[in-house]
């Protein structure tokens, strides 16, 4: 070695050699004759795994890399065990790590050191390494593959127990696959089994109110210190029912609204029953949305997202970490809070349920970044930078459900910033409206046609197409949505209002007007629980309101309010979006001068949230009211 160093060949530090280029290692290995390498690499190995205890984690990846290059020379059927068993530990660790693709190799690579008679001999091995592999392939997008060891798994599994952890994973990748019928029925079933059957009846909306009443009876006077004090759960069966229920709740939860409700409010029953677990906190804060969107009783649903998050706090690791926080931060919190703050732990759930396997709460989380984002105000390439970052991965892992739900938005942020020739309909480089429509109608994805028409009525709105805004609308609100998040009925009820006044401004009919006053009416209650939210939007409601009843000098006062309170809460399209209406408004006056001041502020903040296109079209839109105003001032010089 020594002369090797002296070339210049290796480099030396300490006990440490290594080779200076990766050509010259190459070149040295290439001097191994191909018949010994397989040994070669069996020794490497053997005695990284030897001397692992100075770093018992690089030394196993280490090891069980070299040790896989040498399995061909092993001989020994114990060795083959032993390394299927070391790959074992690799792919835990990679997982552990949300590194899901060396996973399945190190899974894929010890499932192929086993021989025929392993479901016999090794049982135990067998079947973690098939139902890891299995979770590991799911989280990849490799349904094919997944399937093909999930029906090794449960052609072999001895009993219930032993199939549970296969049967989580074919619960989630039906989900994931736009398969919600599906995966809810093959979850029933195995809860059935667990003791945990569900009732399949006309009237679920009567279970419902039984089954509730059952939970407050449980839960009544019990503080959030004595719930948190309970037991834990010991019973396995019991343990295994909530993980499962944890998986049909989401599934569920685009599908059957009734059956998600009985499914939360018995994850709610187990735990005050027989003790709780990590997916008790799940339970509790799901309970929130249904309290809060079943029962209106929108405090009693923030007492229990607050006691889920406790619970949280006092545990240390959490296996729902990931649906909590995102249930929580979407559903719940943003009804007192400001939408910035979700953000954060938006972010986290993300990466907890990327690490734990939890894709699916992982890419809810993700979906909701990017809404939260466009909703808050951040400057559209920022928002386009994470939205196509989240797409891409969800892409990736074939989440479709959730890029479709994206679509939407990432081509109405083109359109404002001026890639493309229609900037009213959702039509460019990522999507067709029709196109998508057609398919989301199709499969019955609700949530995401909702979502077309509702931005395809504000982008219309925007532009100054009433009528096509009018339209868009009437087809949204034809949608009925279970537990729609409040910052998308905000959303909604806010573009709805301001298309419904624009309409009655421009044709005068009573059923516009109605619709205007009742989105102020609706509007009062989100801007009293979230003012950091929803007050300038309220603000703008009311200008536009006393504008339409004649009320022009309250109405002056409400559009300058709204724009100041929208500076204050940090909303820069909603200071847009009322510069603009507060120019029209002056411009009707007969304040051509003043209008175009207005008009000027809403420019700007156009240009600063990144809405060229927007923009542009305010300034074409106006330059005849802009040559009126410097004819007026060229007459008075």
């Amino acid at each position: 070695l020594e002369i090797a160093v002296a070339e210049g060949l290796i480099g030396h530090m300490g006990s440490c050699y290594k080779f200076a280029h990766d050509q010259i290692q190459l070149a040295a290995y290439s001097l191994i004759p191909k018949k010994h390498r397989a040994c070669v690499h069996l020794w490497i190995g053997n005695q990284v795994w030897a001397n692992k205890s100075a770093s018992p984690e690089k030394a196993l990846f280490i090891a069980v890399g070299q040790l896989n290059k040498g399995a061909e020379a092993m001989k020994d059927e114990h060795e083959r065990i032993e390394l299927a068993g070391l790959n074992l530990l690799a792919a835990q660790k990679s997982k552990s790590l949300a590194a899901f693709l060396p996973a399945a190799f190190y899974l894929n690579t010890g499932i192929s050191l086993l021989d025929k008679t392993s479901w016999v001999d090794q049982y135990n091995l067998s079947l973690q390494l098939f139902s890891a592999c299995a979770e590991a392939e799911f989280c990849t997008g490799h349904f094919d593959e997944m399937n093909k060891k999930l029906q090794e798994v449960f052609s072999n599994a001895r009993c219930l127990d032993d199939e549970l952890y296969a049967f989580f994973t074919l619960t989630s990748s039906l989900m994931a696959q736009g398969k919600s019928y599906e995966a809810s029925e093959a979850g029933l079933l195995v809860l059935s089994q667990l003791g945990e059957a569900f009732p399949r009846h006309s009237d679920m909306k009567s279970i419902i109110v039984v089954e509730f009443a059952k939970v407050k009876s449980l839960c009544e006077g019990k503080t959030n210190g004595e719930i948190l004090a309970l037991k834990a759960m010991d019973d396995g069966h019991k343990i295994a029912a909530m993980r499962l229920m944890y998986f049909l709740a989401h599934s569920s939860f685009l599908g059957c609204h009734d059956m998600y409700a009985l499914i939360v409010l018995r994850m709610v029953q187990t735990s005050m029953n027989h003790g709780i677990c990590d997916e008790s906190a799940f339970g509790f804060c799901a309970l929130g949305i249904v309290m809060g969107c079943m029962f209106k009783d929108t405090d009693g649903g923030r007492r229990f997202g607050q006691l889920a998050l406790h619970f949280l706090k006092i545990k240390e690791t959490n296996k729902c970490f990931s649906g909590v926080i995102t249930v929580v931060y979407t559903y719940l919190h943003p009804n007192y809070h400001h939408y910035r703050e979700s953000l954060e732990p938006l972010e986290k759930a993300y990466e907890s349920g990327m690490i734990n396997g939890d894709v699916a709460m992982a890419m809810s989380a993700a979906a909701q970044i990017c809404f939260h984002e466009f909703q808050c105000g951040e400057e559209l390439a920022k928002v386009e930078t994470t939205t196509t970052k989240y797409m891409k991965l969800m892409m990736a892992h074939k989440q479709e459900n959730f890029c479709k739900f994206l679509l939407p938005y990432s081509q109405a942020i083109r359109n404002l910033m001026g890639y493309s020739d229609d900037p009213e309909n959702l039509i460019g480089e990522l999507m067709d409206q029709e196109e998508l429509l057609k398919e989301v109608l199709k499969s019955k994805h609700m949530r995401v046609a909702a979502v077309i028409y509702y931005i395809r009525s504000w982008l219309a709105y925007m532009f100054g197409n009433y009528e096509i805004a009018s339209k868009m609308m009437k087809e949204r609100q034809a949608i009925s949505l279970f537990a729609v998040p409040p910052s998308l009925s905000c959303a909604f009820i806010f573009t709805e209002g301001l298309i419904s006044f624009a309409m009655s401004h421009e044709f005068g009919e009573e059923k516009w007007s109605v619709l205007a006053y009742k989105s102020v009416e609706e509007f009062k209650i989100f801007a009293l629980h979230a003012p950091s939210n929803c007050e300038q939007k309220l603000l703008l409601l009311q200008a536009e309101s006393a504008f339409l009843e004649g009320e022009y000098y309250t109405a002056a006062l409400r559009y300058d309010d709204a724009i100041n309170t929208a500076s204050k809460n940090g909303f820069i399209q909603d200071h847009a979006i009322a510069c603009e209406r507060a120019g029209i408004f002056h411009s009707r006056q007969g304040n051509i001068s003043k209008a175009f001041d207005y008009v000027s502020q809403a420019h700007n903040a156009y240009f600063k949230w990144g809405a060229k296109c927007k923009a542009d079209h305010l300034n074409l839109q106006y330059q005849n009211q802009l040559s009126n105003v410097q004819k007026m001032e060229n007459q008075f010089n």
